[in-house]
């Protein structure tokens, strides 16, 4: 996984308007600051705090590439069946986000979906279908097209492969 085959393009880094870049600077901030709240509320709403904003959302864990240390994230997640496709867009900042090296590193995790915990394996899209899946995800998510516009970093596109066939409540 870590040669960044599967890619969405990146454009040139300063097309956003000042309101955009702001607004990016903030949702970086918040993100950063605010992630254990976030994911405190996915697992107590067990996932219906997205329902108002139609959005696919989960907690993903994985282990510290360094510290070996649980790591959780809330993503928005696009469905392939029953496989879920993430992007590392990182709101558009400059580098890839720390989940996705924690990928790298070890690619079996867990994701918490609707109040259930399902372990994961994840592999990163070859370009040709990181591409057919970056039109998709901006039909359903065209934010992720800001993203874009504000790095010249291209985002890496994983598919979450489910490694068993039933789901266990999370904890």
């Amino acid at each position: 996984m870590g040669d960044l085959k599967g890619q969405a393009t990146a454009s040139v880094q300063g097309s956003l308007s000042r309101g955009e870049h702001l607004t990016l600077s903030v949702h970086r901030w918040l993100d950063r600051h605010l992630s254990p709240v976030g994911v405190w509320v996915m697992r107590r709403s067990k996932g219906r705090v997205t329902e108002a904003w139609k959005v696919n959302a989960l907690v993903l864990t994985t282990r510290g590439r360094r510290s070996g240390r649980e790591r959780r994230v809330v993503l928005q997640y696009f469905p392939d069946g029953d496989a879920m496709i993430v992007v590392a867009a990182n709101d558009g900042g400059e580098t890839h986000p720390g989940w996705y090296f924690n990928l790298t590193a070890r690619p079996d995790a867990s994701v918490e979906v609707n109040g259930q915990r399902v372990p994961v394996q994840a592999v990163e899209l070859d370009h040709e279908e990181a591409a057919h899946w970056w039109n998709r995800i901006l039909a359903a998510a065209p934010a992720y097209e800001r993203y874009r516009r504000a790095t010249t970093r291209p985002f890496p596109i994983l598919r979450l492969l489910p490694t068993v066939a039933t789901r266990t409540a999370a904890a």
